[in-house]
């Protein structure tokens, strides 16, 4: 089912708020650049899906600042932040457009961070990746596994039980893709070597309902949101902070996952 609307929708909502809350991502952002660091300063043409504020844009003109960079984005307000965030540069294009329908060109790179959890159609989309790459380039990528939240997912599924509910609102970590699947769909886009990490990373928040708030800001919510009532919220939190919570505070899982895959 494609919830790009809805992705969209969510997303231009926290353009505002998306940098002060996203720590995690620049965390996979720069991991990914580690990754693919030499590929990056040595590429003449890279294409950055989801570029969102331009965080992953602006390290990759400072590693290489002679390359055509091509950014895009669902949203034109996050490309407008990110546009303002590296200021004029001839060298960078900047274009409102889907990376699963709007494919292109001749590329050394294609680079993501923290976007291909949301593809639609990620086995023919790394197969046009695949395709738009010139000979020896690099697809590298940084998405979320399906352990992502796994302890909001646990505690909502507890509450749930609790409350006699036959259904519940959906945690989309849940259908994320995880490392095998990955490796499966790139292996069969053409890509016969890969190299993927992944990674259990814990954060902490003071509470869950400020993790709920920082988790609204970035727009990485639920593309079809289904309203929590107010029983299942003070139940969900209640559970949560029973089930997992230290010293006044509660963890947050990540699972991530770094792909590189070279053609």
């Amino acid at each position: 089912m494609d919830n790009k609307p809805g992705i969209r929708r969510n997303f231009a909502r926290r353009a505002v708020s998306y940098d002060r809350h996203a720590g995690m991502q620049r965390f996979m952002a720069q991991e990914l650049l580690k990754q693919a660091g030499g590929f990056i300063r040595q590429a003449r043409r890279i294409l950055e899906i989801g570029c969102g504020t331009g965080y992953l844009t602006e390290q990759i003109r400072r590693a290489n600042a002679g390359a055509l960079v091509v950014a895009l984005d669902l949203d034109a307000a996050l490309l407008e932040r990110a546009r303002a965030r590296l200021g004029a540069d001839p060298r960078t294009a900047w274009l409102v457009a889907d990376g699963e329908t709007w494919i292109g060109g001749d590329f050394d790179v294609i680079i993501s961070n923290a976007s291909f959890q949301w593809l639609a159609h990620p086995r023919s989309t790394l197969a046009a990746y695949h395709r738009s790459l010139a000979p020896g380039g690099v697809l590298a990528f940084s998405t979320l596994g399906p352990r992502t939240f796994q302890e909001l997912g646990q505690s909502l599924q507890e509450a749930g039980l609790l409350l006699g509910l036959a259904a519940l609102p959906e945690i989309p970590a849940q259908g994320f893709l995880d490392r095998g699947n990955w490796k499966r769909l790139l292996h069969q886009a053409g890509f016969p070597e890969t190299r993927l990490r992944r990674e259990l990373v814990s954060a902490s928040f003071p509470s869950v309902g400020q993790f709920l708030k920082d988790l609204q800001a970035t727009g990485a919510t639920n593309p079809r949101p289904r309203p929590f009532s107010s029983r299942l919220y003070k139940t969900l939190i209640s559970l949560y902070r029973a089930g997992y919570g230290n010293n006044g505070s509660i963890p947050v899982t990540f699972e991530i996952i770094w792909a590189l895959a070279q053609k």
